[in-house]
């Protein structure tokens, strides 16, 4: 792993292959680790670039007492792109989706594709009146107000109740419970930040770049939403849809996801190497 310091907080992050570069967020108490299945299958032909996030993985842990800012996570995608003078892909799930969207808002023109993994990027359903707000809304009040009072682990059950289903959850490992339970701070910090967020739907319509949403069949609505609302609304999105999963896809169906990834980079490598058309 490689070292990257962002805000004063040593990231870590694999650097693998050569070629076109791509870099990977993950999700939430998670680490570049989520995606090791689709690194090995690029890597061949692929330079891959993939962080852990500020408090996971082999990155350091955000200050105390100093505020959390979305701008931190958003950073190192950012400082990751400036590593090389190459276009760069962008591929991400979950919360990771999000910051590779607001990636590519900042970078502009650096970008050559977009993959996002039902981003959660939660404050559309409020700041454009959707129902399904009130659904995250519930969520984050039960998630924040748990870790207000220092009740860790029903934060981290609440949060991942809501993704995995209360039977799955129970029926988890107690090491993961108490792994999601470690890093649930971070993951309350990232909520409450997302939530807030004022950016309205609209702005995104600068992100021309060819972009695959990929949803779960059976994801909680509010997330669908917003791969629908997205999807509508980049004027060069294309919305897939695995049948049978959840918001977990990248861990419950590993081989389709990357499958749908690893096709639409291709696609836009095949693309970007095509002669210029004479008319």
């Amino acid at each position: 792993m490689k070292q990257l310091a962002v805000d004063g907080v040593e990231i870590a992050y694999l650097d693998r292959g050569k070629g076109p570069v791509v870099i990977i967020g993950h999700c939430s108490s998670a680490s570049h680790k989520e995606w090791l299945p689709l690194i090995e299958a690029l890597e061949p032909e692929w330079r891959v670039l993939a962080p852990d996030f500020i408090g996971y993985g082999q990155s350091g842990a955000w200050p105390e007492g100093r505020v959390f800012t979305g701008k931190a996570d958003l950073t190192v995608l950012l400082d990751l792109a400036k590593k090389t003078k190459k276009h760069v892909h962008l591929v991400g799930h979950s919360y990771g989706a999000a910051m590779a969207l607001e990636a590519a808002c900042e970078l502009g023109p650096k970008v050559q594709s977009l993959t996002l993994v039902e981003p959660v990027s939660f404050n559309l359903l409020r700041v454009e009146g959707r129902p399904e707000w009130t659904e995250i809304e519930k969520l984050g009040v039960a998630v924040l107000s748990a870790v207000s009072n220092s009740q860790d682990r029903e934060a981290a059950a609440a949060f991942m109740r809501y993704w995995l289903g209360r039977l799955r959850w129970w029926l988890s490992p107690e090491k993961f419970k108490e792994a999601i339970t470690a890093t649930i701070h971070k993951v309350a910090r990232e909520f409450m930040i997302i939530i807030e967020a004022d950016k309205k739907l609209s702005a995104y319509a600068s992100v021309t770049v060819p972009t695959l949403l990929i949803a779960g069949g059976k994801t909680p609505a509010p997330t669908r939403a917003v791969v629908d609302m997205l999807g509508a609304t980049l004027p060069n999105a294309e919305v897939t849809v695995i049948k049978g999963a959840g918001h977990m896809s990248p861990f419950t169906h590993p081989s389709e996801v990357n499958r749908l990834i690893a096709g639409h980079l291709a696609a836009q490598r095949q693309q970007s190497q095509a002669p210029p058309r004479q008319d």
